[in-house]
């Protein structure tokens, strides 16, 4: 039986908590479809732009997300495809209907 690391589980436990938050999920779920940029993020989630840059910093800083500045817009992508992956399965778990 392999047992896994302490180190692998403390980190896979802090990148659940990551994406936990109700605001941080749904923005998750949003860039499935592909980068967006905050404005487009704001629409889609209804959070302000105060709130939205905390949790999308927050998620940066965690390596989950990042961006990329064009022109005066910056956008945000997923940055490891097995965080979509993730969001994907949980989609399938929760709402089996819109999957």
């Amino acid at each position: 039986m392999n047992t896994i690391p302490q180190d692998k589980i403390q980190k896979a436990s802090e990148g659940l908590r990551a994406i936990a938050h109700e605001l941080r999920l749904a923005v998750l779920c949003q860039l499935l479809n592909g980068p967006m940029c905050v404005a487009d993020l704001m629409a889609a989630t209804g959070s302000s732009q105060s709130n939205l840059s905390q949790h999308l910093t927050k998620m940066r800083m965690m390596g989950i997300l990042t961006n990329e500045k064009q022109g005066q817009r910056v956008f945000y992508k997923i940055a490891d495809p097995s965080f979509a992956d993730l969001v994907m399965t949980l989609k399938k778990i929760y709402c089996p209907d819109i999957c």
